[in-house]
């Protein structure tokens, strides 16, 4: 019997502990347009895993950057990868693409994040995570 693959599909829940109380991951959606984030604020539970779902619905390509994915591990998933790391910044996404950032906030705070293509901050693609 092959079980190798299967550990392949489990090795996400395993990288990232649960929440204290055994629940899991809360899930936000957000959605890059031409020149926003949806929501632009982002309420997070310090100690609580969760997925970003970063769904690029623009006719450009974006990108979500924050220094705060520097701090903690991350498991970023699209189509066509899987990174798991400390140390990611930038996930950037063509028209049409998604990505799932999964993470535990550490640290509570407002931290920003935004689009760092030139000239997307400055037309307003930015927003806050706030971590409780």
């Amino acid at each position: 019997m092959l079980v190798w693959p299967w550990l392949l599909l489990l090795t996400p829940l395993m990288l990232v502990p649960p929440h204290a109380d055994g629940g899991p991951a809360s899930v936000v959606s957000v959605e890059m347009v031409e020149f926003a984030f949806h929501p632009a604020v982002i309420r997070l539970s310090a100690g609580r895993p969760v997925t970003l779902v970063l769904e690029n619905r623009g006719q450009l390509s974006h990108q979500f950057e924050t220094g705060y994915l520097r701090t903690v591990p991350t498991v970023v998933v699209t189509d066509a990868l899987r990174v798991e790391a400390s140390g990611v910044t930038v996930v950037r996404l063509q028209p049409g693409a998604t990505a799932k950032v999964t993470f535990v906030p550490a640290i509570r705070g407002r931290v920003s994040f935004a689009c760092t293509i030139e000239g997307h901050r400055e037309a307003g693609m930015a927003g806050t995570l706030e971590i409780r």
